[in-house]
């Protein structure tokens, strides 16, 4: 067997194999062997069918697609162990050249990822925290008050800070892929925002709220709008359309008063300073959690930038699958499976990969780079500590979770992979707290005081 191979750009590797007539031959042979085993033939027991029975029976293509198959799964291995190579999965068969002699067998093999960091020792940045001010803590008083708002019917014109029930359609200008639908028709609340409310991120489109007001039930209103060259819907950044609206029901939203009975109603605070007390609080936690993300990414973002990452298709492919899976409870919470969604969106399954690759390819990047320093700092988990980890993750799901989810969560084909995961992540965690301390210098200081240390007792000694 005389093997060739040839490096590829997208890290795998093509491998060109020389097949020799006789090991050929001794696949057909243990291929019709087999094929006789299973095919019932008349006159004949399980395997004692001669070649050329088995070959008017089944065809002779079945019979060296199988003998193909036989001589794959013996020469792959001693391929992979001969070449020294790490495979990230199976190698894919492109072509057999039968007009050779000897036959040539071509095929590739995705490497495993390799990822050559930095030096990401010498990285420092100053950590920024995030600021709470009152207007923060106001804020989320606000938004408390809005969610407990009392909604009564009017059939007066809609204002500022009603809810409009419209039926809503829109169409592109430009046909694309031979269709004008942009929005099919349905029904939608509508919270009309104050003046002076980012709405950067409502829907359909900032502002789209206030061009309701002054319309009363009934009432249509058509009208041009074209998205900007930053949407965050990218598929339709640019797209000029015309959007048709008509006002079904409009309700006045009365805000309760912030007062003590307020506070009382949302859990157990006994007046409205207790109730800010608790807001402040959590959101102290949260700013600090947001802040130290924020600085994690910076880091991580420093470390890619300065090393050479390679991983495979199929790798990224595997993540962009996982990525649209895990779509799945987002959707499911909004009433939406997959596919109901790609419909609404008027985009195919391979239009939505393409979407999602360049922020899933990011978190790739990131996922390896952080495995890697975690290899080189030596970042582990006690097997001691594992157990406790994993009740907590347990608790933490079952408050989210319902009973049946749990029971499918524990069972034992599952378990392993939920321990597995929680291992993974304590390892994240903990690497990404060590790249914290390295880009405070808190790791060199800690090393040079213990190097202090460590001089002193000499000398004393």
């Amino acid at each position: 067997m005389k093997i060739s191979q040839k490096a590829l750009d997208d890290h795998q590797i093509q491998f060109s194999v020389e097949v020799e007539a006789q090991t050929l031959e001794s696949g057909l042979g243990i291929s019709n062997r087999k094929i006789a085993q299973r095919v019932k033939i008349p006159g004949f027991r399980p395997g004692k069918a001669p070649y050329n029975v088995i070959e008017k029976q089944v065809g002779a293509q079945a019979i060296k697609d199988e003998a193909l198959d036989i001589v794959l799964d013996d020469m792959y291995p001693r391929v992979i162990e001969e070449a020294g190579i790490k495979p990230y999965g199976p190698g894919t068969l492109e072509k057999v050249h039968e007009d050779k002699e000897p036959q040539v067998f071509e095929f590739r093999v995705p490497l495993s990822p390799e990822v050559k960091l930095g030096d990401y020792k010498v990285i420092r940045l100053p950590f920024e925290d995030k600021p709470l001010s009152a207007k923060d803590i106001e804020n989320v008083l606000n938004n408390l008050r809005e969610q407990n708002a009392v909604l009564q019917p009017v059939q007066r014109a809609a204002q500022e800070g009603d809810i409009a029930y419209i039926l809503l359609s829109a169409e592109r200008q430009t046909p694309k892929d031979g269709k004008t639908a942009l929005l099919p028709e349905r029904r939608y609340p509508v919270v009309i925002e104050k003046e002076d409310v980012d709405t950067k991120n409502e829907w359909p489109f900032p502002g789209f709220s206030r061009l309701l007001i002054g319309l009363k039930i009934g009432e249509e209103k058509t009208f041009p709008h074209t998205f900007s060259q930053d949407s965050e819907y990218e598929d339709l950044r640019g797209e000029a359309s015309t959007f048709k609206l008509k006002v079904e029901e409009i309700k006045d939203r009365q805000l309760p008063d912030l007062d003590d009975s307020f506070a009382q109603s949302l859990g157990n605070y006994k007046n409205v300073s207790e109730l800010r007390a608790d807001i402040e609080k959590q959101l102290t936690e949260n700013y600090k959690g947001q802040a130290e993300d924020e600085y994690e990414n910076r880091i991580v973002e420093k470390i890619i930038a300065d090393s050479e990452i390679k991983y495979p298709p199929q790798m990224l492919h595997h993540e962009i699958h996982h990525y649209i899976e895990d779509m799945g409870p987002d959707l499911a919470a909004r009433g939406l499976d997959l596919e109901t969604y790609l419909k609404s969106r008027q985009i195919t399954h391979d239009q939505l990969e393409e979407e999602v690759s360049p922020r899933v390819e990011e978190r790739l990047k990131k996922s390896l780079v952080i495995m890697e320093v975690s290899r080189q700092e030596k970042i582990e988990v006690p097997e001691s500590e594992v157990q406790g980890l994993v009740e907590e993750k347990v608790k933490r799901l079952q408050q989210v979770l319902s009973a049946e989810d749990m029971r499918k969560l524990l069972a034992k084909d599952n378990l392993q992979g939920l321990v597995s995961r929680t291992l993974t992540e304590e390892v994240i965690r903990r690497t990404l707290a060590r790249l914290r301390s390295i880009a405070q210098g808190q790791v060199t200081a800690e090393a040079k005081e213990i190097n202090e240390i460590k001089e002193e007792k000499v000398t004393n000694e």
